[in-house]
């Protein structure tokens, strides 16, 4: 039965763009757990392979952890801390999921916490 398998084995898969990004967003994670955790160098070996893969395809994401929150991002907010009652310059706090690039173009936005504050 393997040899008859092997006959009928492509030497490439058609994969949809979503799911290459849904796995960008994955690895995102796992990159982010593995660095916060010290994690095994296994699961670091896993992430940078995944990574090389996904950038190989054209995939890239972006945290935007610590800067500026501006409107126009390619990001849902889905919570604002307010610091004082200013409503100053917005900060973003948390990246809950990356914006995810494909060649250069979003193909998801991602979602964040923005922290205001006092003006």
């Amino acid at each position: 039965m393997l040899k008859g398998m092997a006959d009928q084995t492509p030497d490439s898969l058609e994969v949809p763009l979503s799911s290459l990004v849904e796995l960008a967003v994955d690895w995102w994670r796992l990159e982010r757990s593995a660095a916060a955790d010290g994690a095994a160098s296994h699961a670091r070996h896993v992430a940078r392979r995944l990574g090389r893969f996904l950038s190989e395809r054209g995939l890239s994401v972006v945290d935007l952890t610590g800067r500026p929150y501006e409107p126009g991002l390619a990001v849902e907010v889905i919570d604002v801390i307010d610091e004082g009652a200013g409503g100053g310059a917005g900060l973003i706090d948390e990246t809950v999921a990356p914006v995810v690039l494909w060649r250069g173009s979003v193909v998801r936005h991602g979602q964040v916490v923005v922290r205001r504050r006092e003006g």
